[in-house]
């Protein structure tokens, strides 16, 4: 289960900084939504949750999804980037996807950790879940507003607070394979 709360963690990281080399990308996107997957498969290996495999399931699909995204340009596809409607409606389908998948894997961890481990610390995640819902909601909400209205400092200002949220919710996830987690007897 530490492995796999561990790699959750590399992919949350490696999806929320991009790393590139030039025009190229070192590690495309779809990459750190599989190593997170991985990660979700091994805490599904101790642990059946009906909202961890739900969020494995969707977690697939951004995978599929991050890769049509990413073969589109070398198929000579690429002034979809130009389409507004296109990316707004691409931008809103990526986002609401992530927020299901971390809430419903926030919600299967609560679970756990009320079943095997510390009810505070289930407690603990059942606010992250709530909190996280809510606050990356913002992100989506001005975002779409931000593409009717277009600021540059408003776009700056949401990625920045998206970021804090992600390296919010990625130290939440180091915190379970960090911490010596007891067994409740």
């Amino acid at each position: 289960m530490i492995r796999g709360y561990k790699k959750v963690f590399w992919g949350i990281f490696f999806t929320a900084f991009h790393f590139n080399f030039g025009p190229i990308k070192i590690l495309p996107n779809f990459i750190a939504i599989l190593i997170m997957s991985s990660g979700i498969r091994e805490i599904l290996i101790d642990n059946e949750n009906d909202s961890l495999n739900m969020s494995l399931k969707l977690n697939n699909i951004s995978a599929f999804i991050s890769f049509i995204t990413f073969v589109l340009p070398f198929m000579g596809i690429e002034n979809l980037e130009s389409n507004i409607i296109f990316n707004t409606i691409w931008f809103n389908l990526g986002s609401i996807l992530e927020i299901i998948i971390i809430v419903k894997l926030l919600e299967g961890t609560t679970q756990i950790l009320y079943e095997k481990y510390n009810s505070d610390l289930g407690r603990e995640y059942e606010k992250k879940a709530i909190k996280y819902l809510w606050l990356y909601s913002v992100v989506v909400i001005v975002s779409n507003f931000n593409f009717i209205f277009i600021s540059e400092a408003v776009a700056l200002v949401t990625a920045i607070y998206a970021l804090i949220i992600k390296i919010w919710i990625m130290l939440s996830f180091k915190k379970l394979y960090k911490d010596d987690l007891q067994i409740a007897k």
